[in-house]
């Protein structure tokens, strides 16, 4: 946001909060008025608010935590809607497949159809890749465990 307006800033007020900041620091006398007492009580807050790092072993920690529910009831429960959205596509397709390719194709034109299908076609076979990668890479392990 871009503003051509001047932020007016009380002067009082500003150094109330100067004060309270001195004040919980140690750095100053105790702030006698309300509004430097105030901002004294939200200085020692921030002060003594405890840090925000993560544990030392926090990485170590979700590592182990990914790897114990790895094989978990979610990932029987992601095949199965896998397979669910599969079986749905193939018969929304079988349903209204023409129809809707040539909808699409009159809504899109020739080009972007080309395009489309470009994009689609090397969607899959970058996972077609990674999927041989992964067996590929599995039948390696497995004849270093002999």
């Amino acid at each position: 946001m871009s503003t051509t307006e001047k932020i007016r800033i009380d002067p009082s007020e500003w150094d109330a909060q100067e004060r309270g900041m001195r004040a919980a620091r140690g750095q100053g006398p105790d702030g006698t008025d309300a509004a430097t007492s105030c901002y004294r009580r939200v200085a020692d807050a921030l002060i003594t608010y405890p840090g925000s790092e993560p544990p030392e072993d926090f990485a170590a920690a979700v590592a182990a935590h990914v790897a114990r529910h790895e094989v978990g009831i979610e990932r029987i429960l992601w095949r199965v809607l896998l397979v669910v959205f599969v079986l749905a596509s193939i018969a929304v397709t079988a349903i209204y497949g023409g129809r809707s390719w040539q909808v699409l194709h009159l809504w899109t034109g020739d080009a972007a159809m080309g395009w489309m299908s470009a994009g689609a076609a090397c969607a899959v076979l970058s996972w077609l890749f990674s999927r041989l990668l992964e067996f590929a890479d599995h039948g390696t392990h497995l004849g270093h465990a002999r």
